[in-house]
């Protein structure tokens, strides 16, 4: 169809009305962030954090008429919907018998978009939703804010497909999984770019894709797929490595060696915290094997329910240890509500925080009272909660879950553990219980070297453009890029004392002079690709000329 057709900008209740409907259909299955990881975050602390026994959290829905501004982002932001394809790889009917959905975005800071006197389109920031509502991107990325004034740019947030109100077959978005692919979602982005470009007529305008996380791994494989259409990249926090067939030997355990580095003296914390953490889990597997012992955990960890079994005990240490995770991944120098998802807020440094009920020499009860202490400055965040309430499977993390389970897009309740080089307990990397957990859930299993097989073994040679960017305090930084692991021609940035894509944030008197350096090599980066683009253009105009 014609890009206006496809553009919907007024009208369109329906279309509303069936998203809000898929969104409160699937929305404990559709609960997530911004990256691999986050996804855990959001769900963690919306369906465990703030739920008491007896009582479900509150699902907020609110009415977004399409072509108004929403209440949730900036005032300059304009809602639209576009008649996305569904399939954007075969020419046959999809299965749900839909040919397209209403893929949700936003445009924003139109008001600073114009054109240079010689006619030259000011340039495009386009943010790569991952896998959340896009609304928390468009509220959350201040880099992209910050700079458009100075580069006179539109800024274009887009959502994920099956993420928020983006739903593929509405309220039956479940039984069609096959189209969550990210190389779909990549062509959602590419043609909705084509549309746009052509509804502002504005196909010479250059386009920056940001992104975070998984957002982060997009952008990247953006800039390589669709090179003529994404001009350049910033990806943060992105771990485009930690895939069998890269050249970097597939390792997950440096992801929670990251976590402990946090809750170290060298991460800022007191020196006994990762030690006294290390020594709990013993102590509570102990416990777990009697009944006296469950009834005491249960009392000492504030549960809601009695715990029951020995599954049960194995599930409350992974929702312990999530909540270092999380921590970890916002371990911000401010205090943010990021990692919840726009909740409750977190406080500056949140595991050294967490580390201050872990100091000393903790033994027996003591110790896990301390442990239990320690977990409530995420799990608690509200600070109202009086029990938790363990999920049925706590390691269940959505539909991310199933793309982990198609693609092997990272999922870290999967990952190694071996309790030495980690705080935490031995658990290997099992390819027999992920090919039978995930043929259980959704019918599939991994293909592991897919993402290889498609982008290489991960030095993006061929490919220009790109920044890559990883703080140390974030786990996700152990499947980052680095100077050397990168073609000639790619930028890394390594982030000291920066959390999950920190960088991408508005800018905070309390950020580390190593983010406002990144922030910099971000923007001469993008000034210098725009500027190539430019000169492309006009040096094939004078060509034609002459």
């Amino acid at each position: 169809k014609d890009s206006r057709e496809r553009m919907v900008s007024r009208g369109g209740k329906a279309v509303v009305a069936t998203a809000l409907l898929a969104l409160a259909l699937l929305s404990l299955c559709t609960l997530g962030d911004a990256g691999p990881g986050l996804s855990s975050a959001v769900r963690r602390m919306q369906r465990l954090q703030q739920r008491v026994q007896g009582q479900q959290p509150h699902q907020q829905q609110q009415r977004l008429e399409v072509g108004a501004t929403a209440g949730s982002v900036p005032d300059s932001c304009r809602l639209h919907w576009y008649n996305q394809t569904i399939d954007h790889f075969s020419y046959a009917q999809p299965s749900g018998g839909e040919w397209t959905y209403q893929q949700r975005f936003y445009v924003c800071a139109q008001h600073l978009w114009s054109r240079s006197a010689n006619g030259e389109a000011g340039p495009i920031f386009f943010y790569a939703g991952n896998e959340g509502d896009v609304t928390m991107y468009v509220n959350h990325t201040g880099l992209m804010w910050e700079n458009a004034p100075q580069f006179g740019a539109l800024l274009v947030f887009a959502e994920h497909r099956y993420y928020g109100l983006s739903q593929p077959f509405g309220s039956a978005a479940l039984k069609h999984m096959q189209y969550l692919t990210h190389e779909q979602a990549m062509a959602d982005y590419a043609e909705l770019l084509f549309a746009l470009k052509a509804d502002y007529q504005a196909e010479d305008a250059p386009v920056i894709v940001f992104g975070g996380s998984y957002g982060g791994m997009l952008s990247a494989w953006l800039r390589a797929k669709y090179p003529t259409t994404f001009h350049g990249a910033i990806s943060s926090s992105a771990p485009v490595l930690p895939f069998p067939g890269m050249t970097r030997p597939f390792n997950t355990q440096p992801y929670w060696k990251v976590v402990t580095d946090d809750a170290t003296a060298a991460g800022g914390s007191v020196p006994e915290c990762a030690d006294n953490v290390r020594a709990s889990w013993p102590l509570i597997f102990s416990y777990g094997t009697t009944q006296d012992g469950r009834d005491k955990l249960a009392q000492i960890f504030r549960m809601c329910k009695p715990l029951q079994t020995e599954d049960d005990v194995d599930q409350l240490a992974v929702y312990l240890k999530f909540a270092w995770d999380n921590m970890a991944m916002g371990n911000y120098p401010y205090p943010s509500n990021y990692m919840t998802g726009g909740g409750p807020l977190l406080p500056a440094f949140p595991v050294r925080q967490a580390c201050l009920s872990m100091k000393g020499q903790l033994s027996g009860d003591n110790l896990l009272y301390a442990l239990s202490a320690a977990t409530t400055v995420f799990n608690n965040a509200t600070q109202n909660l009086p029990c938790y309430t363990l999920p049925d499977d706590v390691m269940e993390d959505g539909i991310w879950d199933y793309q982990f389970c198609t693609q092997l897009l990272p999922q870290e309740s999967y990952f190694e553990t071996d309790g030495v080089n980690d705080m935490f307990w031995p658990q290997a990397f099992n390819w027999t219980f992920i090919n039978e957990r995930c043929q259980a859930t959704w019918g599939v299993v991994p293909r592991p070297n897919w993402i290889s097989i498609s982008y290489g073994p991960g030095s993006f040679d061929g490919v220009t453009n790109i920044v890559f960017s990883s703080g140390s305090y974030d786990p996700w930084s152990f499947g980052g890029e680095t100077q050397e692991t990168l073609a000639p021609g790619l930028k890394a940035v390594w982030i000291d004392q920066g959390a999950h894509h920190l960088d991408l944030f508005f800018s905070n008197a309390e950020d580390p002079q190593s983010v406002k350096d990144a922030r910099a090599v971000h923007v001469a980066s993008i000034r210098s690709w725009i500027a190539e683009h430019y000169a492309k253009i006009r040096a094939k105009s004078k060509a034609k000329t002459n």
